[in-house]
């Protein structure tokens, strides 16, 4: 059985869930990381020497990063549909994760920080109005891509859909200003209608950092 370490309400936990379950593959989670602790053990270092999250081990083999994990459990659980053999097309899915990564994901987690993770009185609102402009930039650019095609690689879902999707649930249940996404709200909307989507992605994380605590304590799994 495949195990991942991380606790499910980690920004980074998120997709590789997702991931797992749509490629079907059996596997369990273990809580470490935010109030769970653990990282800095010498067994957890052994695992994952950069003491993060997620890490996952399938049959003694651990893989950390990610988007790396994504990419793996496509390549060996879901080659049929997250994951395309051809490297053209796989392209198309591909650069989507880095994209994530270097574009969409700095300004919306650090939009999600200073206003949920921030106490009121503590907020700056200049830098809040900053992230809110980069994040909006990045999804009106998200969503003139999606102008012509269901998914970010064409017509099914595929792993370049995973970490931005994750991502979608965050964005349109923040109390934060957001420009029209006719596009991005309908490739939401597919989305939402996956079940390995609702279980791991569509939970709940409060609006603010009293909410964030009051949801950790209670063990309701609030996303990072």
């Amino acid at each position: 059985m495949i195990e991942i370490w991380g606790r499910r309400n980690s920004s980074n936990v998120i997709p590789v869930l997702w991931a797992a379950a749509e490629s079907k593959v059996e596997f369990c989670r273990h809580d470490v990381g935010g109030s769970f602790g653990g990282l800095d053990t010498p067994e957890y270092r052994a695992l994952n020497p950069n003491g993060l999250v997620p890490t996952l081990v399938d049959d003694g083999f651990v893989v950390w990063e990610s988007n790396v994990i994504i990419r793996y459990l496509a390549a060996k659980y879901c080659s049929d549909s997250l994951w395309d053999s051809d490297p053209v097309r796989r392209s198309l899915a591909d650069r989507w994760l880095e994209w994530a990564k270097s574009t969409a994901s700095p300004a919306i987690m650090g939009l999600f920080w200073a206003l949920v993770r921030t106490e009121t009185e503590a907020r700056d609102a200049a830098k809040i109005a900053r992230l809110t402009e980069a994040t909006s930039k990045a999804w009106l650019f998200l969503d003139a891509h999606l102008a012509d095609q269901p998914y970010l690689a064409g017509d099914r879902l595929t792993m370049g859909d995973l970490p931005l999707g994750s991502l979608a649930h965050r964005y349109f249940h923040m109390d934060v200003a957001r420009p029209e996404l006719p596009n991005v709200a309908a490739w939401y909307g597919r989305l939402c209608e996956r079940p390995a989507y609702g279980e791991h992605c569509m939970i709940e994380f409060g609006s603010d950092l009293t909410e964030w605590n009051a949801l950790e304590r209670a063990g309701a799994n609030p996303a990072q």
